[in-house]
C-alpha cells in the first residue's frame, strides 16, 4: 500500500487529507491516483479568477481504489479546516463492488436505471442562496431521451423548489439545469459529459456549460424556493428525502454542488476535471 506519509512532501494538503479518510473508509490508493488528485487540489486552489476551491461544498472524484474508496468525498465544505457539510461518505444504495470501476476506459460508478443511486446527504441549504449555486458531474453512457436525472433534490412542492441537472428532460427536448422552475437547455445532447455544469448566479442568470464551454441560459428572472434539509442524489432525485425517482443507468466519475460560478470558473473547472479523467485513463 502507498504510504501517504512518504508522499506528503509534495502532494497537496487535501489530497493527503482525502487518502487518509480513503484508507479508513477501507479504500485504496495508487500513486498515480494521489498525484492526479493533488494536481486537482492544486487547480482549485489557483489564485485569481479561475480559483474555484471556495465554490466547492461538497465534491467526489470516485477513486480510491474500491467502491468503499469511492464513496469518500474529496470535499465537505468551501474552505479546508473549515465548516463541513455532510456525512464523512456518500450513502450507497444498492450499488455493488463491480459497479465502480477506478481506471481505464469504462472507469466510473455505473448506474442501472431502477434502483442505484447516492445520497450525498448535503441539503443544499447548505449552500448561502440558490441564487448563487451549482452543480455538476462527469460520465458517459448518458441518457438522450425520457426524463432522467443526474444529481437532484426537489422538495414535492412546485418547480420554484427544483434543484437538479438533467440528463434529459422529455418536457423541454434537452438535457437541462432546473435551480428553480426554468432550465437552460441542450438540444441535441451527446451521452459523453467531459463536465457539465448547471450554475445560477442571480435570478436571470441560469446557465449550463459543457467541457467547460457556455451551451445554454435562461434570463428570465426566477428565485428559487430553499429545499431546506432535502438534499442532492447522484443519478436520480430526491423527491423530498424518499427513494429516488428519475433513476439513470449513466456511468459517472464525479458530481459537485456549491455555490455560484464565473465563467472563468466554470472552464478552469472543467479543464481540472478533465485532467484529472485523464491521467486515470477514463
Amino acid at each position: 500500500m502507498l504510504s501517504i506519509r512518504a508522499a506528503a512532501p509534495t502532494i497537496h494538503h487535501e489530497a493527503i487529507d482525502w487518502a487518509t479518510r480513503v484508507s479508513t473508509n477501507a479504500g485504496t490508493i495508487s500513486t498515480t491516483v494521489l498525484r492526479a488528485v493533488s494536481d486537482f487540489c492544486a487547480a482549485a486552489n489557483a489564485t485569481g479568477a479561475s480559483g474555484f476551491r471556495s465554490s466547492i461544498y461538497r465534491l467526489n472524484l470516485f477513486c480510491g481504489g474500491n467502491l468503499s474508496g469511492a464513496l469518500v468525498p474529496l470535499y465537505r465544505g468551501p474552505t479546508f479546516g473549515g465548516t463541513v457539510f455532510g456525512g464523512v461518505t456518500d450513502t450507497n444504495v444498492n450499488f455493488v463492488s463491480a459497479d465502480f470501476t477506478e481506471t481505464g476506459v469504462n472507469g466510473g460508478l455505473k448506474g442501472n436505471a431502477v434502483n442505484k443511486y447516492l445520497r450525498t446527504t448535503t441539503g443544499t441549504s447548505s449552500i448561502p442562496s440558490l441564487l448563487s449555486s451549482h452543480a455538476s458531474v462527469s460520465g458517459k453512457e448518458i441518457e438522450t431521451s425520457g426524463d432522467v436525472v443526474l444529481f437532484g433534490a426537489w422538495n414535492g412542492g412546485n418547480d420554484f423548489s427544483r434543484f437538479q441537472l438533467d440528463a434529459y428532460r422529455s418536457a423541454s427536448s434537452g438535457r437541462s439545469v432546473r435551480i428553480g422552475p426554468l432550465g437552460a437547455v441542450l438540444s441535441s445532447p451527446s451521452s459523453v459529459e467531459s463536465h457539465l455544469i448547471g450554475t445560477r448566479t442571480s435570478a436571470t442568470n441560469l446557465s449550463l456549460y459543457s467541457s467547460g464551454s457556455l451551451v445554454a441560459t435562461e434570463t428570465t428572472s426566477r428565485t428559487p424556493i430553499s429545499l431546506a434539509g432535502v438534499g442532492p442524489y447522484v443519478f436520480g432525485v430526491n423527491p423530498n428525502n424518499g427513494v429516488a425517482t428519475q433513476v439513470s443507468a449513466a456511468r459517472l466519475t464525479m458530481y459537485s454542488m456549491g455555490s455560484g460560478l464565473t465563467a472563468d470558473q466554470a472552464a478552469a473547472f472543467s479543464a481540472a476535471v478533465a485532467a484529472f479523467n485523464a491521467a486515470l485513463g477514463r
